[in-house]
């Protein structure tokens, strides 16, 4: 009786890794991105990691000509929101909103700006 009892167990507990296992293959894999400025990635660079409907950057200026603006708007909300590093380093993270489609990454410094989208 006491070794069904152990099989039943051990049963149980395959099936709960394998259910855990399927549900953590069906998670999106974590997004990293880099978007630069005019200025190019060694003045002034945009770093982050999308994971899990979280953002989490990096914002770096150490350009002597201008400060750097870093926007991050996500779609189909519309929503934005923006850093602005002027000689140093920023970091920030950022809760996206449910049914996010899409995040765009704008660096902005310059003069001009660059942008890259990142499918969610």
């Amino acid at each position: 009786m006491k070794s069904l009892a152990r099989a039943a167990t051990a049963v149980g507990v395959l099936a709960l890794g394998f259910a855990g296992f399927a549900a953590t293959a069906s998670a999106a894999p974590a997004t990293s991105f880099e978007v630069c400025s005019p200025l190019g990635c060694a003045a002034q660079s945009v770093r982050g990691l999308v994971d899990r409907g979280q953002l989490v950057v990096t914002v770096s200026d150490s350009s002597p000509v201008s400060a750097l603006t870093a926007r991050f708007a996500v779609s189909p909300q519309g929503g934005m929101t923006q850093v602005i590093v002027d000689d140093g380093v920023r970091r920030a993270s950022i809760r996206l909103p449910n049914g996010s489609a899409q995040l765009i990454v704008t660096a902005c410094g310059g003069g001009g700006c660059n942008s890259k989208s990142i499918p969610l």
